[in-house]
């Protein structure tokens, strides 16, 4: 039954649709999830059932819903499966292939249903395979998409538009497409004797919205106006395939031909020379694009279920017999969990969040009219009252951040397929070992870290694991093992990601850094020092570039990403034995404790989670040393900034003797801040200054104080690693 014969009969399934969408992403999901436990366990009949049963629930859903493509496409699935599960075949390499080939298919038409566009993605080839292997021929390899075959066939014959960049937006292009995002010229020719060309380009612009970003129009709208055009090109963001680009912007009526060819933004942008335009954060740019949400997948070889939105209350115990109560607690109607919006989730913590602002700014008034009215009872009465608010709105609060913090399993589940396939591609043997995918944080890092642990992850596979004969000969096992691990410290959490492959080649690194002019030959580095300089802009050791790594832009995203989030990221490593990158980032992005401090005229907000004790320091005990200011503390060198001299403040007429020192650290790394006073100790809000402010060094975002005043917070990962990092590198 098609959508149309639904509608014919008064069946309105759009409605539905939500639901569709989010039950067979689960199904895909977990259907994709467990073909990569069957490669490894073989005939596991549970598994195969349990395989079966999503694949039948989804092509029973897809019928429902009218998608014919998707039912025919996981009928074949099935019948594939039933075969598996009957005896009649045996699970082979060819076979998990394809049928994961299928899990990627179904992600692309759900995809193009999720848009309201209509299935346009072929599918007979993956049934012709299976078809194959069900009548016992060799099927041809299920050929992936090679991204690189993709662009030269589409590049061919078309004109390099040059959109007149400037240096900073070129640099965000650049930066989205060494994070491997689309970016796209689309040549766009209006229909004959098209009126209101303009309108069209603007009609265009909005379409293209749904699928990306629209970086430039050339012409410029204003151009489109008064000329007589034929057409115009647009320079766009999006991790959609051409096709359905190209359809989407067809859709607008007086649109004659689209064009889609990649952009390629090489080493020279747009006039600027390649060691002006360094790696920008992608994710200021573009969101990442998921077909689907993700499952948390364990270490061990367990069949694994999908992780809910929000955290599922725990089952009430069962009453003890004959207390009265059995039909109010045990009933099979009772729901648990509910899924709800994101959207309105972030509504809800933005209101929270401006009513601890209130209550700050209540506070204050509350402390002035005291100051003038101590004996007044009203304003002991009106203080009493703030009390008891403030102890409400912390429990608010603490509730509505519960709501934010989702397991960061959704995010490690992406990763046991790309090392899959990157170790079918390398030739390599390597197996990814997950752990503390439960472990909590908030839903805006856990959207942004994907990214970042992907370069990681796929440069311990270029770069970290062996091949199985350098293995041998080191006396290794041939399997490779990646770990991925998360837990909590502190207020923070901190993820590993470790191999145990060669380790890095620190006499090569340092070398290279020599050879650029980034080290001199008399600066003392540690070994720590010399591996971070692989974060260094276009810094890389590799002979040759590959489609995994070594073009050296993707050790200096994740620097940027990490540093954006207020996290930073440290590198152990030991030769032939091994590296570990440890990342260690805030919980929570929205409502924080923090420690207020004067410098010069100005206050700022350090994060309270990184502040581990203040000190009244002598300023003659203070010594200049390698170009930094240290102090002796208990036996130990404290490196120290002046926030002053940081932020370009006036300084005052008289020094005073002493100064306060804040001591702050992240990890095992710690630094002094020297400040004028302390102000003391409140709970603010983050607010984000804006795209054109956001980048600012040392500062993580801004915050309302008590008596309406905006004052800046620290970022005390970016001080940190500018500090003890950069200025060593």
């Amino acid at each position: 039954m098609s959508q149309e014969d639904n509608q014919n009969l008064g069946v309105d399934l759009g409605e539905f649709l939500d639901f569709y969408l989010l039950d067979s992403q689960e199904q895909i999901e977990k259907l994709a999830a467990g073909l990569l436990q069957l490669e490894k366990e073989g005939n596991n009949v549970g598994l195969i059932n349990d395989l079966f049963r999503s694949a039948h629930s989804l092509k029973g859903a897809s019928g429902t819903m009218g998608f014919t493509s998707i039912v025919a496409l996981t009928h074949s699935a099935e019948d594939l499966l039933d075969r598996l599960r009957q005896g009649k075949m045996e699970v082979s390499l060819p076979m998990v292939d394809v049928l994961l080939a299928v899990t990627d298919r179904v992600k692309e038409m759900l995809s193009q249903v999720e848009k309201r566009v209509e299935i346009t993605a072929e599918y007979q080839d993956l049934v012709d395979e299976m078809r194959a292997l069900m009548n016992g021929e060799t099927p041809a390899p299920v050929k992936e998409a090679d991204s690189n075959d993709m662009k030269e066939n589409l590049t061919s014959n078309y004109t390099r538009v040059d959109f007149q960049l400037s240096l900073e937006v070129a640099e965000q292009v650049k930066s989205s497409q060494d994070m491997g995002h689309g970016v796209y010229q689309v040549d766009i020719k209006f229909a004959p004797n098209t009126l209101m060309r303009a309108v069209r380009a603007v009609m265009a612009v909005q379409r293209m919205e749904n699928l990306g970003k629209v970086v430039k129009l050339r012409p410029s709208v204003e151009e489109l106006e008064v000329g007589s055009e034929e057409g115009f090109a647009m320079l766009i963001l999006s991790d959609d395939p051409p096709e359905e680009i190209r359809g989407e912007i067809l859709l607008v009526s007086e649109l004659a031909e689209v064009e889609v060819h990649p952009y390629r933004i090489g080493d020279a942008v747009d006039g600027y020379g390649s060691e002006e335009v360094a790696a920008a954060q992608a994710a200021e740019l573009l969101p990442v694009v998921e077909a689907a949400p993700s499952l948390p997948v364990r270490p061990e070889a367990k069949p694994v279920q999908a992780a809910p939105v929000i955290p599922a209350a725990p089952a009430a115990p069962k009453p003890a017999a004959g207390n009265g109560n059995n039909a109010a607690t045990d009933g099979n109607n009772q729901v648990h969990t509910i899924r709800v919006d994101t959207v309105r989730m972030d509504n809800l913590i933005n209101l929270v969040g401006e009513m601890v602002i209130t209550r700050t700014r209540l506070v204050q008034i509350g402390h002035e009219l005291k100051e003038q009215y101590r004996m007044d009872a009203l304003v002991n009465n009106l203080n009493e009252t703030t009390v008891y608010l403030g102890r409400l709105m912390s429990d608010l609060q603490e509730s509505a951040m519960r709501l934010r913090m989702v397991p960061i399993g959704t995010v490690f589940s992406r990763f046991p397929r790309l090392v899959r396939d990157l170790a079918r591609k390398t030739q390599k043997e390597m197996e990814l070992v997950l752990r503390g995918e439960d472990t909590e944080l908030d839903k805006t890092v856990v959207e942004v870290i994907g990214d970042p642990l992907m370069h990681l992850i796929r440069n311990s596979v270029d770069h970290g694991i062996e091949t199985p004969e350098e293995r041998r000969a080191a006396g290794k096992p041939e399997l490779g093992t990646i770990t991925l691990d998360a837990y909590h410290e502190g207020n923070h959490i901190a993820i590993l990601i470790s191999d145990d492959g060669k380790g890095l080649d620190l006499n090569r690194i340092y070398e290279k850094a020599l050879s650029r002019g980034l080290v001199g030959e008399r600066e003392g580095l540690s070994e720590r020092d010399i591996a971070n300089l692989i974060f260094l802009p276009g810094f890389s050791t590799a002979d040759k570039v590959t489609d995994i790594s070594g073009r050296g832009v993707g050790m200096d995203v994740v620097k940027k990403a990490l540093n954006n989030l207020g996290g930073m990221i440290d590198i152990t490593t030991r030769q032939g034995q091994g590296t570990t990158f440890t990342i260690r980032l805030p919980l929570t992005l929205a409502i924080i404790q923090a420690l207020l401090v004067e410098v010069s005229t100005e206050i700022y907000a350090v994060p309270l989670s990184s502040v581990l004790e203040t000190l009244l320091v002598e300023r003659k005990d203070i010594k200049n040393v390698g170009g930094l200011p240290m102090v002796q503390l208990r036996g130990n060198t404290l490196p120290l900034i002046s926030l002053r001299d940081k932020f370009e403040l006036p300084a005052p007429e008289a020094e005073a003797e002493e100064v306060f020192v804040v001591v702050v650290g992240l990890g095992d790394k710690a630094l002094g801040l020297i400040v004028d006073g302390l102000r003391g100790q409140q709970e603010v809000v983050i607010k984000s200054l804006g795209d054109f402010l956001n980048n600012l060094p040392g500062i993580a975002g801004a915050t309302i104080l008590g008596d309406g005043k905006v004052t800046l917070i620290l970022d005390i990962g970016s001080l940190i690693q500018d500090i003890l990092v950069t200025r060593k590198g």
